[in-house]
């Protein structure tokens, strides 16, 4: 922790604004990149969450819409699921579908394959998700779930907006580097060529 803080508080020091002479005007324009680059990542954050209240909400609504015309009942199972061998070596077996009837809130009866666990038993009933024609549906998407897409969303969108912070961070460092390095070359000619003349008789 202590080296996290000496780290931080070396690099608030370099591109701090101060009066120092010794500062050229390529390191003033970095640390105004990097009150830029904050700023871009502070003013990401409320819209990485509103695209995941958005990306929440539409989910909750799309939901809502297929969930509109879908009944909970339950099925009477009329045959035993199939024994599922077990072994170390195997896949996991998915869920089993056996014969079972119910009936709709209508009063109609159905009956067809419906989804049941590895140890049911013929006569048992087991809840079943149908449709508004009485066929079995996919049960209501979870709250979590939603809300895990959202989250998400939220942050792929921050971390797509820090990382192009950064990336454009780094580009300008680049940029003034190179330009460093070129002033650097041309004073140390200037240097070498004065030192020639005081040096020559």
């Amino acid at each position: 922790m202590k080296a996290l803080i000496d780290l931080l508080t070396r690099r608030v020091r370099l591109y701090r604004p101060d009066g120092n002479p010794l500062r050229r005007r390529s390191d003033r324009l970095e640390s105004v990149a990097v009150l830029v680059t904050a700023l871009v990542v502070l003013a990401g954050v409320w819209p990485a969450i509103l695209a995941g209240r958005l990306a929440y909400g539409g989910a909750l609504q799309e939901e809502s819409a297929h969930a509109a015309g879908r009944h909970q009942v339950r099925a009477t199972l009329l045959a035993d699921a199939p024994a599922a061998g077990v072994a170390l070596t195997e896949m996991p077996v998915r869920e089993q579908q056996v014969m079972a009837r119910w009936t709709t809130p209508s009063g109609a009866a159905r009956s067809g394959p419906v989804p049941v666990p590895g140890a049911a038993k013929a006569g048992s009933t087991v809840p079943l998700w149908i449709d508004a024609d009485g066929r079995p549906a996919p049960p209501p998407a979870d709250r979590t779930v939603l809300r895990t897409r959202g989250v998400v969303t939220g942050v792929l969108l921050m971390s797509a907006i820090v990382l192009t912070a950064l990336g454009g961070f780094a580009g300008f460092r680049w940029w003034t580097d190179r330009r460093r390095y070129q002033e650097w070359e041309v004073q140390w000619a200037r240097a070498d060529e004065e030192w020639g003349r005081r040096r020559s008789p």
